[in-house]
C-alpha cells in the first residue's frame, strides 16, 4: 500500500483493487455500477484492474456497446483485462482499444500478490 497527500496535508492510503466480473454486463441492471466503481476508485488515486472473465468478456468485444466505456476507463488509467479462454469460447477475436487479453495465471498473480482488495461481481 502506498500513500498520497490530500488537499489538507493528510496522507491517505492508496490501495490496489482488482475488480473481477464474470457476469454479462448487458444482462444485469446493476452492471453500470461495476464500471462506475472502477472509474471512481481510479479518480480517487487508487490503482485499479478490471478483469473480465466468463460472460464478462462480452463487453470487451471490439465494436460492442460497452467497448467504448472500457476504452475510456483504460485511457483514465484503469487496467482492463479480458480472460483469453473465455473470449475464445465466445467467439471474440478482437477486443476493444485499451483492453488486453490475459490468462488465469495473471489473475491468480493479481489476487495473491498484486492487490490489496478484490471485488468479485
Amino acid at each position: 500500500m502506498t500513500f498520497r497527500g490530500n488537499s489538507v496535508g493528510r496522507r491517505e492510503a492508496m490501495s490496489r483493487y482488482v475488480i473481477v466480473t464474470s457476469r454479462d454486463l448487458y444482462e444485469y441492471a446493476s452492471s453500470p455500477y461495476v464500471l462506475e466503481l472502477a472509474g471512481a476508485l481510479k479518480n480517487r488515486g487508487h490503482e485499479v484492474t478490471l478483469y473480465l472473465i466468463e460472460n464478462g468478456v462480452l463487453a470487451a468485444r471490439k465494436g460492442a456497446q460497452l467497448a467504448a466505456r472500457l476504452s475510456d476507463l483504460s485511457r483514465a488509467g484503469v487496467t482492463v483485462l479480458a480472460e483469453d479462454v473465455s473470449a475464445k469460447a465466445r467467439g471474440i477475436e478482437q477486443v476493444a482499444e485499451g483492453v488486453r487479453l490475459s490468462n488465469m495465471d495473471e489473475l491468480a498473480d493479481l489476487i495473491v500478490d498484486g492487490c490489496d482488495k478484490v471485488i468479485w461481481y
